[in-house]
């Protein structure tokens, strides 16, 4: 509330409310004002809950979460292609290739951190020893690493194997998609 200006006399007392108090207040007036606002906001309920307006709002609220899908498939096709791209792709890549291409798709990472990430996260064995950053039974299972061996002939005669853990093309989609979607979060 607040005072009026006087002309003479005592001040006015003024008061501010909102909308749905000056509903309330009129609603329960016992006078043929108060009789014409209750069947005005009657006759609007039963308009509002009319099936043709019900349905109206529906297709309304329905267009309106086509139009949002459709920005987003159109924000998400260079994801789309690059996915297909790669999942489609033949030929597996260093894990170190991995973390630059996350990088590039946004998600800063280096190799030694995605390596630690894939050990903590049961994709790559961390037990020291040969086995060390080999891939696990359950990331071999799911297509997501190959191994790579490489005889290598030494000069006293004897021959090695060296084993390296590629990322096939499923595996690159999987891990882009899993540091994209901010299913990793930096400890």
């Amino acid at each position: 509330s607040f005072l009026s200006k006087s002309t003479g006399g005592r001040p006015s007392q003024d008061h501010i409310i909102k909308l749905d108090m000056a509903k309330e207040i009129a609603m329960i007036q016992r006078t043929d004002k108060g009789k014409e606002v209750r069947q005005y906001f009657i006759q609007v309920e039963k308009d509002f809950n009319s099936p043709e307006k019900i349905m109206a709002r529906a297709l309304l609220m329905a267009d309106q979460k086509v139009h949002k899908l459709e920005a987003q498939i159109e924000a998400d096709r260079p994801k789309v292609l690059f996915a297909d791209a790669v999942s489609a792709s033949h030929t597996s890549i260093l894990v170190g290739d991995l973390a630059k291409l996350i990088s590039q798709n946004g998600f800063k990472i280096g190799a030694n951190r995605l390596f630690s990430w894939l050990r903590d996260n049961g994709y790559l064995i961390k037990k020291r020893g040969a086995s060390w950053n080999m891939p696990t039974q359950k990331s071999m299972e799911l297509g997501l690493f190959e191994i790579k061996e490489t005889n290598i002939q030494h000069a006293d005669g004897h021959i090695s194997i060296n084993k390296t853990s590629k990322v096939t093309g499923k595996g690159q989609q999987y891990f882009i998609n899993k540091f994209l979607n901010q299913e990793y979060l930096p400890g």
